[in-house]
């Protein structure tokens, strides 16, 4: 498999292009955005009044889920130190 890398990037609204600032592979930070995205994705699911718009959020979070837990493993210290 290829391996991660979370980015940070930032618009440069002058030149129309996208900048680079930070980068990391790091499995931990991996896990750590994964669970934010998760959280995130369930408290719009939760917070959503709109019985539409709550359909939406559930498949978004269901395909979000899969496809996140297909790429970042829940406990990178079992693969190995040397991994990072």
């Amino acid at each position: 498999m290829n391996r991660l890398h979370l980015v940070l990037q930032y618009p440069d609204w002058q030149s129309g292009k996208i900048r680079l600032l930070a980068m990391t592979s790091d499995k931990r930070v991996l896990v750590v955005f994964k669970q934010a995205v998760l959280e995130e994705a369930r408290l719009n699911l939760l917070c959503c009044d709109d019985d539409i718009l709550k359909i939406e959020y559930r498949e978004e979070l269901h395909k979000v889920e899969k496809l996140l837990n297909a790429i970042i493993p829940d406990a990178p210290e079992a693969e190995g130190a040397d991994d990072q």
